[in-house]
């Protein structure tokens, strides 16, 4: 309510949204991002083989998404749904051809059997016994489905079920591709044994080591044309994907001090009419960005929250603020104090109607006939109270607390449902009362209350501090006049400098790209660097989804393949000069290998120890050095008591001399074939979807959408 009265208080935006409007008329392209850029339907989000995907289907696949497992996407953003969508399709589209080329297919009984098998369902609809009762699970989908359009709860309850259905569906075809390809892989215990032999076997060795790092900067001449030399020879080396460079400036929009004063002048006057006021929680929703809570806290609840060491031991009416927030400012008021039972005991008796939380699927009564039955019932114990356990026993959904005459025994808050809990609470033993929660509608009748706290209802006007219309309008008009600007600025970054504006880097932006570094979420930006028409140089004026403006500068567009020089040229550098430190310490250690009798006199000759130990294949790296791959593959090649010539690693070079190899022990490999076969197998499903997705016609138009 609040808010709503802050918003017609505001109308002096509307004048910032027509002066936005007319200075994107004015600045032609700098707010242009896009248009119509579809090569066919517009609709079309993308197609997979010729199969399509619209954006009606998307947004009702998101929605059942939402609707089936609203816990497990409550903060998942609409371009990750759209995401899974998508991803999921494509399984499907992918996976559908592959099986239908193989004729095979997924039956309605192997789905049943799937779904009666799921644990959850299995749990979900357990008898009396404790055993999965297939007629009770087949009534409920029964009455979920004949209800679907009858009641808005049902219809909700059956895109649950549909999206269900789905997922088992999609899991039974993956289960079925995959299993067909794993059963193809097989790893012989001789292959296995053969490798073992290998890689496991000792190669005992003494080895000199020098490292590049031994030769000084001084002693190298490293030029660009060295460093070009260099990347003309490891192009293959300096790979990149689609993506896009940008730079840009924020304009964060939060409120000026002038704001905050403002509001804090407000409250002030707030409080004061707070005094006089009849009603405290029509007063808090009135005037309050969060909802009066009608709840009663203990000082222990309350410890953390600040608003403790305010109330404790003042009387009611007291009141305290505007108390800054940081963020927001609040004024708190002690509405009211009383003392609580530390603990209650009640009995109760359950009424739940079709759709109640838990409730059993054989309740087929409607909400409003479970409430005439429990105000009936109630009427009757209000004359008759002695007849309560009679009545539990007949009527009372609660199978546990109505063999002992609905009693719940003692039960202390936090325990119940909250009308329930309020109740019990604030209730006097003996009372009785009519109660409906989310399981149904509770006849409670208090039995006893234990201890005394005292405890506080609280009132706070809550109110966050935005920024003004004055402040939207500056902020705004400081971001424009940027970008127009830098429209025609002979240098966007010197432009920047002089108003003393911070220019950020965001490299290797992908399509399908969320989080900007320094900006957070901004799918927008993204979807601009990325538009069709986009060119390098381009500046565009963005609102950055409610938080503020951004200048973003288009500064280039990386296409996938080989990494343009420039772009790597520091790198180049830096290797050029290790591969100009290799030469020298290769040839000092040619040197030193010339006339050399042992291993030992090549140590003397290049100044250092000899080193020794046992390599083997499969450990690619040196103790004291790190990963030499290469090098421990070539000394396990050396034939024994032979010196090696100089062999080249990644941080140094070596000269090694071999005794004779020890073989591998013997063992049986049984259990390492069967490890390793099924390592291949995991690996072959995913490898082979991947192989059919490669090779599937597939065309994506996500990233203009969403």
């Amino acid at each position: 309510m609040a808010t709503i009265e802050r918003i017609r208080q505001r109308s002096g935006l509307l004048i910032v949204v027509v002066f936005v409007a007319l200075l994107a008329f004015l600045l032609g392209d700098l707010f242009k991002s896009g248009g119509s850029k579809f090569f066919g339907d517009p609709n079309i989000v993308g197609s997979v083989n010729g199969v399509e995907l619209s954006r009606q289907e998307v947004s009702k696949k998101m929605e059942e998404l939402r609707a089936g497992n609203p816990e497990t996407y409550a903060n998942t953003s609409s371009v990750q749904l759209a995401n899974f969508v998508w991803t999921n399709f494509m399984s499907d589209a992918i996976l559908g051809e592959e099986l239908d080329a193989a004729d095979m297919s997924v039956s309605e009984q192997e789905i049943y059997l799937d779904i009666i098998n799921n644990p959850n369902i299995r749990q979900s609809f357990a008898g009396a016994n404790g055993q999965f009762d297939e007629n009770m699970f087949k009534s409920y989908l029964a009455q979920v489905r004949d209800n679907k359009d009858v009641t808005e709860q049902s219809a909700e309850m059956w895109t649950q079920w549909l999206s269900f259905e789905n997922a088992v569906v999609n899991q039974a075809k993956n289960f079925k591709f995959t299993n067909a390809i794993e059963k193809a892989v097989f790893m012989p215990s001789s292959l296995v044994a053969a490798e073992f032999a290998r890689s496991d076997a000792q190669h005992p060795a003494q080895y000199v080591y020098v490292p590049y790092i031994d030769v000084n900067e001084d002693e190298i001449s490293v030029s660009e044309a060295d460093a070009k030399k260099y990347y003309n020879a490891h192009k293959d080396e300096f790979t990149q994907k689609d993506g896009r460079n940008i730079e840009y400036i924020n304009f964060p929009l939060a409120p000026s001090q002038a704001d905050r004063d403002a509001l804090k002048a407000e409250l002030a006057a707030l409080s004061l009419e707070w005094f006089s006021a009849e009603d405290d929680s029509v007063f808090v929703n009135l005037h309050s960005d969060v909802r009066f809570i009608p709840e009663y806290f203990t000082i222990d609840q309350l410890v953390g929250t600040g608003i403790d060491t305010l109330v404790d031991g003042q009387d009611v009416g007291y009141q305290k603020g505007p108390i800054d927030l940081g963020g927001s400012f609040s004024v708190v008021k002690l509405v009211d104090k009383k003392v609580l039972a530390d603990s209650v005991q009640a009995r109760h008796i359950l009424i739940p109607f079709a759709g109640a939380t838990r409730v059993d699927p054989s309740v087929t009564r409607t909400p409003m006939e479970a409430k005439t039955l429990a105000d009936s019932l109630f009427a009757y114990l209000q004359d008759n109270p002695s007849a309560f356990e009679a009545v539990s026993q007949e009527y009372s959904s609660d199978v546990v607390a109505k063999e002992k005459g609905g009693d719940l025994g003692y039960f202390g808050r936090g325990m119940m449902a909250k009308p329930f809990e309020n109740f019990c609470y604030f209730g006097k033993e003996g009372d009785l009362g009519l109660v409906p929660t989310q399981f149904g509608f509770h006849i409670i009748e208090i039995t006893d209350q234990k201890g005394a706290n005292q405890a506080y209802k609280i009132g706070q006007v809550i109110r966050e501090i935005l920024p003004s219309d004055e402040t939207i309008q500056a902020l705004y008009g400081q971001a424009s006049t940027y970008a127009a600007s830098a429209q025609s600025a002979d240098d966007y970054r010197v432009l920047a400098m002089e108003q003393g504006l911070s220019l950020r880097p965001a490299r290797n932006l992908a399509q399908f790209e969320e989080v900007v570094p320094g900006l957070g979420t901004s799918r927008r930006v993204v979807r601009w660097a990325w538009d069709d028409d986009r060119e390098i140089g381009n500046i565009g004026l963005l609102e950055n989804d409610g938080k503020g403006y951004v200048v973003v500068i288009l500064t280039d567009k990386l296409e996938e393949g080989t990494t343009p020089y420039e772009s790597v040229a520091a790198q180049c550098l830096e290797a050029a000069k290790k591969e100009a430190k290799k030469a020298i310490i290769t040839e000092r250690l040619e040197a030193a290998l010339s006339g050399a009798a042992s291993i030992e006199d090549v140590a003397t000759a290049a100044g250092k120890q000899v080193r020794t130990l046992n390599f083997k294949v499969g450990q690619a790296n040196i103790a004291g050095v790190g990963n030499e791959a290469k090098v421990v593959g070539t000394i396990c090649g050396i034939p024994s008591g032979e010196l090696s010539g100089v062999i080249a690693g990644e941080s140094g070079a070596f000269v090694a001399i071999t005794q004779p190899a020890q073989p591998a022990p013997t063992v049986d490999f049984s259990n390492q074939a069967r490890t390793t076969q099924q390592s291949l197998r995991n690996l072959v499903s995913v490898q082979a979807y991947k192989a059919l997705q490669d090779k599937a016609d597939i065309e994506d138009k996500r990233h203009l959408m969403f």
